[in-house]
């Protein structure tokens, strides 16, 4: 699931280099993805889903369907 805020900032979970998943955001003028310090990494995309919707859902964003 990908979130925007009101920014126009993008968020979702994705991978990082070992098996562990975090929620990143990317500004739109921006080419690359930056972890979201607030949130911890998960062992599975299932827990990171979870803590990114949750900090969605207290900022206000809204969902947007992934094209990637």
């Amino acid at each position: 699931m990908i979130y925007v805020d009101s920014r126009a900032w993008r968020y979702r979970v994705m991978q990082g280099l070992g098996t562990e998943y975090k929620a990143r955001y990317k500004k739109p003028d921006n080419g690359g993805w930056h972890c979201v310090a607030r949130l911890p990494w998960r062992a599975t995309a299932e827990e990171a889903e979870k803590d990114l919707a949750e900090y969605a859902a207290r900022h206000g964003m809204k969902e947007e369907r992934e094209h990637e």
